[in-house]
């Protein structure tokens, strides 16, 4: 294809050669011609030529939001998806099938080419639902033909003549009331985009994965689905109720939460379509009818607020969740491994509809935060992040019930000052326990100058024809077969019994940590250890260098090739198995140089286990643990007499056979004459003296 612009320039290219052209003019010209000055005419360029410029004004048109809406009709709609599409339109067509004609040369003119866009968008209106996208984009794509293109090659009275003709179209079968709130829902779920990155979540979910790529998918997943099957059936009319819909998209989130880890995007987008499904079914069923449905609105704000908060990200896009899957999968208790509370379970539990009250929910969700704020030190990242998910719970939850408006819970009643008074709690009995653990360790791994006041900083020592300095890092051979070198950072030169002692610190390799499979390490990333060894500087195989990641991709020292050169981001804690980034780095003695070309940050994923190995050991686990154990209840007496006189006994809260633990205050249903269903406040409870 050419532009207007290049085929204006090929036009005008002609006109100063025919100008230049030497020798004598003609004296006799041709018989029945006619001389020609200024540009020569449109027919003197190829029509191959102008039909590929027209075709190219149409895709390239670009709307303010920065959409190319040509490219929704390059192909049509396919046949098993939308068979309905070629029982309504007579002549189908598409932009590549325009292509191809220009190519093969099938057009007499440009009207002929004019007349098939026309056909494509006139197609595009007659399928669609007026004011949908695609019928508004086939409006805009047209008017944008007519202005821009067609006011050459149409002219008044051929327009007259098109806009004479009637043109006939089969009518349409009128859609049900469900027929409309399924397709709302499916539109409403494939078109939704993220308000900030303004992505589309559904493109991932529109097929399956490949079995040959991700054959543990199909051995994971039991009942795969994807968007296209439900396209399908909903095409041909599978569904019966809005509910099956639902069903079906909340398996799919299902089974992305499943296969995929919690710390994923894909985990979190099914998460964020997931509300935006209840949210559409609950406003799809309140224009149905006006008894609201009181157990989906609360399943609505309990799926909100985890997805608000497990989203809930800092300033540089990192969501605190994240350092939540650092944490063991397992506590021991009596001696026997037994699954902890995690998000990922609270997740599953939410799924399946376990959760029927807040106050449940969230002594679950704070339990897990508890647990990381437990297992972690007060400096570490997963303490300050737990920390953080708990205010940002309870201010999200609040505001989902606009203070107890909306939905009344006793969940209400633990406020952030609670909170903080129950973490700082821990926060001190951890600071003794620690202190008292830093006071037994013979080094301290704190990031600050670790060196005794009768070691200099520059003291140097020479070894194998080689001399190495205090803070410089090397390489220390490994008896291991196959591994690569460890790294060390040199604390310490001093002489023992006549030989000559290096002390120092390790820097670990990502395959030296314990971390989930699917976490992601920058390239050549390394991690500042809290584990240091004494050894003989002659084991000492050769430097190396290690940078901070401020400094990294910009910049590169001097004297090192770039296969010694790695980067350091976080600390590692070998006790708790917890990574930290470094707030404060020390000062370098490096000489850094600006790099010709940044490295571009990538991230790598670390693998050390096959993803089924690990979902067959867990699924039968997880199964069991979705089920909630109720805790018991019990029945709490107001008063059993009234003005001194014996009679019945009044609660505060009671179980009941049929509809459980009850208290006043409760909005309940309950059966009125002709057995319909009202919804009833309880003032009094009561039992009978008999």
């Amino acid at each position: 294809m050419v532009s207007a612009e290049e085929l204006d320039n090929d036009i005008d290219n002609e006109l100063a050669s025919s100008r230049k052209r030497s020798g004598p003019k003609s004296k006799n010209p041709t018989p029945g011609s006619t001389p020609t000055r200024g540009r020569p005419p449109k027919d003197s360029i190829p029509l191959k030529k102008r039909l590929h410029a027209l075709a190219k004004y149409m895709l390239d048109y670009t709307c303010e939001d920065g959409r190319k809406p040509m490219l929704a009709f390059m192909e049509k709609p396919s046949k098993k998806l939308y068979p309905d599409y070629y029982e309504v339109i007579a002549e189908p067509i598409d932009f590549l099938e325009i292509e191809s004609k220009i190519k093969a040369e099938q057009y007499s003119c440009e009207n002929d080419l004019v007349k098939d866009f026309k056909v494509m968008f006139s197609n595009c209106r007659q399928y669609n639902e007026e004011n949908s996208p695609i019928y508004e984009d086939a409006l805009i794509l047209e008017k944008y033909l007519v202005d821009k293109v067609c006011r050459r090659t149409v002219t008044p009275e051929k327009e007259r003549k098109e806009k004479a003709v009637v043109r006939v179209y089969r009518p349409r079968k009128p859609l049900t009331q469900l027929e409309k709130n399924l397709r709302t829902l499916y539109e409403k779920i494939r078109d939704y985009r993220e308000p900030k990155a303004n992505r589309q979540l559904s493109l991932i979910f529109m097929k399956l994965p490949s079995k040959i790529d991700y054959p543990d998918y199909y051995e994971v997943i039991c009942n795969p689905i994807d968007m296209e099957k439900i396209g399908l059936k909903l095409r041909t009319n599978c569904y019966d109720a809005l509910d099956d819909l639902v069903a079906d998209f909340i398996l799919m989130f299902d089974n992305a939460c499943k296969y995929n880890e919690p710390d994923s995007q894909i985990y979190k987008d099914a998460l964020v379509l997931q509300r935006v499904c209840l949210q559409i079914k609950i406003q799809l069923k309140e224009d149905e009818n006006n008894v609201p449905d009181v157990a989906a609105a609360v399943q609505d704000i309990l799926l909100n607020l985890f997805t608000n908060v497990y989203n809930h990200q800092d300033d540089d896009g990192r969501c605190y969740s994240d350092s939540m899957v650092d944490l063991p999968e397992h506590d021991e208790i009596d001696g026997k491994k037994v699954r902890a509370v995690s998000l990922d379970l609270i997740k599953r539990r939410l799924d399946k509809g376990v959760y029927k009250r807040l106050d449940v929910f969230q002594d679950d969700f704070f339990t897990c935060l508890d647990r990381a704020r437990r297992l972690s030190r007060t400096d570490s990242q997963t303490f300050e992040d737990a920390t953080e998910l708990q205010m940002y719970f309870i201010k999200q939850r609040n505001e989902l019930c606009k203070d107890g408006e909306l939905l009344s819970s006793p969940a209400l009643n633990y406020t952030v000052k609670d909170a903080k008074a129950n973490i700082e709690q821990i926060r001190q009995s951890k600071l003794l326990k620690e202190s008292l653990e830093e006071e037994t360790e013979t080094r301290s791994s704190d990031d600050s100058v670790i060196r005794e006041s009768n070691i200099s900083v520059d003291q140097s020592m020479t070894c194998n024809q080689q001399t190495f300095k205090v803070g410089e890092f090397v390489y220390l051979d490994t008896k291991e077969k196959g591994c690569e070198p460890h790294i060390l950072l040199i604390e310490r030169l001093f002489e023992s019994n006549g030989k000559q002692m290096l002390y120092g610190n390790y820097y670990l390799r990502p395959a030296e940590t314990y971390h989930l499979t699917t976490r992601k390490f920058l390239e050549r990333e390394v991690f500042k250890s809290d584990s240091h060894v004494t050894v003989p500087l002659e084991e000492v195989k050769d430097r190396c260098c290690v940078v901070n990641i401020k400094q990294y991709f910009t910049m590169r020292p001097e004297g090192y090739d770039e296969k010694d050169v790695y980067v350091c981001e976080s600390r590692y804690s070998t006790r708790t198995r917890s990574f930290k980034k470094i707030k404060i780095y020390p000062e370098t003695t490096l000489n850094l140089v600006p790099r010709e070309n940044p490295i571009e940050p990538k991230r790598i994923v670390s693998v050390f286990r096959e993803r089924v190995e690990k979902h067959k050991d867990e699924l039968a686990e997880l199964e069991e643990q979705e089920k909630l154990v109720e805790k018991d209840k019990p029945n709490i007496m107001a008063y059993t007499n009234i003005d001194g006189v014996e009679g019945n006994t009044y609660y505060e809260q009671y179980n009941t056979i049929c509809s459980g633990v009850v208290k006043t205050g409760d909005f309940v249903y309950v059966v009125a004459d002709g057995g319909k269903q009202i919804i009833a406040q309880i003032d009094t409870i009561w039992d009978t003296k008999e």
